[in-house]
């Protein structure tokens, strides 16, 4: 199939475009990204790859529909956009929960090509309530302006109480969805703001904890049979569940961003 130069240049609005590399086999990454988090990201990681390599990053499917979507549901989102490109997939790259995706998604692509593609994770793991609750004691900070300690522990004894009491992972991301947009509502109320800001942030949050929960359907063990892990000392217990692991010397937040990570990924890739 001749794939048109139009596609080669850009991507579906399922993905976006990290590095351009030509029309060499694709290679992707799924991640949430969100501006402004202290932990290191693809595009860093693209700029330390040679300029040849195609890299594309997942983006979000629409809040509403993520919102009824379970894992198979994502996968598939992205592997039919990346269908409808007709471009072979190298390589499918998952930072820490998208790590799971990332496992399915080349399963899914390899059906549709004579080689399926590695898969390459970055400290997996799966999703966690600690890993959920501390995730959600950041968004909080992020109200700090028109919150008040007390209530901001209050939401933090809120969230603990959550993990301890919700029988799975989709419900507690249902609890914790309840409650952010309950103090957002309240605190930008009180503070004489758009309350379509604190609709945004709400919105903003439920997709990233919908994008979190849904990874839970996967099994590690299963999904990470074949990848090969880059992990840190900080790095999740499941990751032993991956076919082969590599050590990075980095710190986990700067994984995608070490220069090392991207010399180890190269030589994979090679």
């Amino acid at each position: 199939m001749t794939v048109p130069q139009s596609l080669l240049t850009s991507a579906p609005p399922a993905w976006k475009v990290l590095n351009d590399g030509g029309d060499e086999p694709l290679v992707l990454a799924v991640d949430f990204a969100v501006s402004g988090r202290p932990e290191s990201t693809f595009k860093e990681l693209a700029c330390l790859l040679d300029p040849c390599t195609p890299l594309w990053e997942t983006r979000q499917p629409e809040p509403a529909q993520a919102r009824t979507f379970g894992g198979e549901d994502f996968a598939a989102y992205w592997a039919e956009a990346v269908r409808g490109t007709g471009r072979p997939v190298r390589a499918v790259l998952g930072y820490c929960v998208g790590a799971l995706y990332a496992g399915r998604l080349a399963q899914l692509l390899a059906a549709e090509q004579d080689a399926a593609p590695a898969v390459v994770l970055f400290d997996p793991e799966p999703p966690s309530p600690a890993g959920m609750t501390a995730d959600f004691r950041a968004a909080v900070a992020r109200l700090s302006s028109v919150l008040s300690p007390e209530e901001s522990a209050l939401a933090a004894q809120a969230a603990e109480e959550a993990a301890r009491d919700s029988g799975s992972i989709a419900a507690l991301g249902t609890t914790l969805t309840g409650i952010f947009s309950d103090i957002a509502g309240a605190a930008f109320t009180r503070a004489g703001l758009d309350a379509e800001l604190a609709d945004e942030l709400s919105t903003a949050y439920q997709a990233f904890v919908s994008y979190i929960a849904a990874a839970g359907d996967f099994d590690p063990v299963a999904s990470w049979a074949g990848a090969t892990a880059l992990t840190t000392s900080r790095t999740d217990p499941h990751a032993r569940h991956a076919g082969q692991r590599r050590f990075v010397e980095a710190d986990h937040d700067d994984i995608l961003r070490s220069q090392a990570t991207a010399d180890l990924l190269t030589d994979l890739l090679g």
